[in-house]
């Protein structure tokens, strides 16, 4: 249990390190956040890494509708995968399952996938130290 909260912690850390204190407090009321928990058959474990950073990286860069895309695995069992995924809004989130990034990724790793469950959640409290922000690449 202490594993998965210290993954949670984590991952709403580098959440807030991509959208910044102001930006995530304004606009979370229409925002659609939610973590898909992914279990990977271990054969597949390097290349779904592989391909689940390649399609997180590209969906940030190139669709303002992404906010963040975050992912993290259980250091005691490798082949669970956290995504705790933020999108501007409903729209911008099938506006994504529809680009040719997220459908190479989905058609790419279907086969690695054991199991997937995607949790709706909704931001208690983002806060982040403004000084971490500010050393953002």
């Amino acid at each position: 249990m202490k594993t998965r909260y210290s993954i949670f912690v984590l991952v709403i850390l580098s959440i807030m390190l991509n959208l910044g204190l102001n930006s995530a407090v304004a606009q979370q009321g229409e925002r659609k956040v939610r973590i898909a928990r992914i279990e990977i058959y271990p054969a597949y474990l390097d290349e779904y890494k592989a391909a689940l950073a390649e399609h997180a990286k590209t969906a940030v860069k190139v669709e303002p509708g992404v906010l963040a895309l975050q992912a993290v695995y259980d250091k005691a069992n490798p082949t669970k995968v956290t995504v705790f995924e933020v999108y501007a809004n409903e729209a911008a989130y099938q506006a994504h399952l529809q680009t040719v990034h997220f459908l190479k990724y989905k058609s790419g790793t279907l086969k690695m996938v054991k199991s997937l469950e995607l949790v709706e959640v909704a931001p208690i409290a983002m806060e982040i130290k403004p000084a971490l922000i500010e050393n953002k690449d």
